[in-house]
C-alpha cells in the first residue's frame, strides 16, 4: 500500500466515530423532511413568556457542546492519526482494538438513530403543547385559571383549566402529517382526522389510546381534587389535535378539537356551576401540586 493511501486510510479510521453519527443523522433528517411535517407552524404561534430567551439558551448550550467536542477532536485526532499510521505501516493492528472500534462505531450509529427518532417525537409534542397553551391564554382574559404540565402519579396532565363552568383536563397529542398520499387507508386528505366508533382515523393509521388516556387522566384529576378539596369535582376530558381538521362521524364522549377551536369550545361547554370559593379551593390545590410535585416525592 502506498504512503498516500495509508494516510487516507488513517484519516478515515480517525474520523470513523464522527462519521458514524453524521451519516445516519443526515439520512434520518432527509428521510423525515421527505415523508412527514409538523402540522403547526412554530413561528406563527403566539409567543409565551421567555420564548426568545429559551431558544437563545438552547442555542448557546449547543454552542458549548460543539466547542467541547471540537476541542476533544483537535487534541486527540493528530495523535490518533500518527498512531493509526504506525499500525498500518507495521501491518499489525491489535485485534481487541479493531473489535472495540467496530462495535463502538456500530453502537454510536444505532444510538444516533434511536435518539433522533425520540427527539423528533419530543419536538412534535412540545410544539403541539405550545400551540394549545397559546390558545388557552384567551381564556385567562375571561377569568379562567390555566395550569400546565401538572405532575401526577407517574404521568402528567398537559393542561388543566378551571372556570365557573367546570374543570377540564386537556390532553394534547401531536401527530405528524404524512407528505405522501400512498397507503391512504381511509380516503382522507393529509390534514384530516375522523372520529368514528370510538376511533381516531388518520389518513394512514388509526388510534384509540389517546381517547383512553384522556378519560383515564380526567378520572384521576376528579379523584384527586375531590379528595383534596373535600367536595365533589368532576373533571371533563378534552382531547386536542393541533393542526388537524377534525371530522366527527359519530358523537364522541367528550370534546375532540383542533387547537384553534379550544378556547371558544371550553367557554361554552359544561353544565357544572362552580362558586368562586370552590374555584379558589381547586386552584390552590393545583398550584400547590405544581410547586411541590406529587405527594410521594415530597
Amino acid at each position: 500500500m502506498s504512503q498516500f493511501l495509508m494516510q487516507l486510510l488513517a484519516i478515515a479510521i480517525c474520523l470513523a466515530g464522527m462519521l458514524a453519527v453524521l451519516i445516519p443523522l443526515f439520512v434520518m433528517i432527509k428521510y423525515r423532511d421527505k415523508t412527514v411535517k409538523i402540522p403547526i407552524d412554530r413561528e406563527q404561534l403566539q409567543r409565551l413568556p421567555g420564548f426568545g430567551l429559551q431558544r437563545e439558551i438552547r442555542d448557546r448550550q449547543f454552542d458549548l457542546l460543539g466547542n467541547m467536542s471540537m476541542s476533544i477532536c483537535i487534541v486527540s485526532i493528530p495523535f490518533a492519526y500518527f498512531a493509526v499510521l504506525a499500525f498500518l505501516k507495521t501491518h499489525n493492528f491489535p485485534t481487541l482494538i479493531v473489535i472495540f472500534v467496530v462495535i463502538g462505531t456500530l453502537w454510536c450509529s444505532w444510538r444516533t438513530v434511536k435518539v433522533f427518532k425520540h427527539l423528533t417525537r419530543l419536538r412534535l409534542g412540545h410544539t403541539a403543547e405550545l400551540a394549545t397553551a397559546a390558545e388557552l391564554l384567551q381564556l385567562q382574559a375571561k377569568g379562567y385559571q390555566v395550569f400546565h404540565d401538572i405532575q401526577a402519579d407517574n404521568f402528567n396532565i398537559d393542561h388543566l383549566v378551571v372556570g365557573p363552568n367546570g374543570v377540564f383536563a386537556v390532553e394534547t397529542k401531536g401527530r405528524h402529517k404524512r407528505l405522501s398520499e400512498r397507503n391512504n387507508k381511509h380516503g382522507l386528505r393529509s390534514h384530516e382526522c375522523i372520529y368514528v366508533d370510538n376511533q381516531l382515523r388518520f389518513p394512514k393509521w388509526s388510534e384509540t389510546k389517546p381517547l383512553e388516556q384522556a378519560v383515564r387522566q380526567a378520572k384521576w384529576v376528579s379523584q384527586w381534587l375531590s379528595s383534596s378539596t373535600m367536595f365533589d369535582v368532576t373533571a371533563k376530558p378534552v382531547l386536542v389535535l393541533p393542526g388537524w381538521y377534525i371530522k366527527l362521524k359519530s358523537k364522541p364522549p367528550f370534546p375532540i378539537v383542533n387547537h384553534k377551536q379550544l378556547a371558544k369550545m371550553l367557554a361554552n361547554f359544561g353544565n357544572d356551576r362552580l362558586t368562586p370559593e370552590q374555584i379558589n379551593a381547586i386552584c390552590w390545590q393545583v398550584a400547590q401540586r405544581c410547586i411541590q410535585g406529587p405527594e410521594d416525592k415530597k
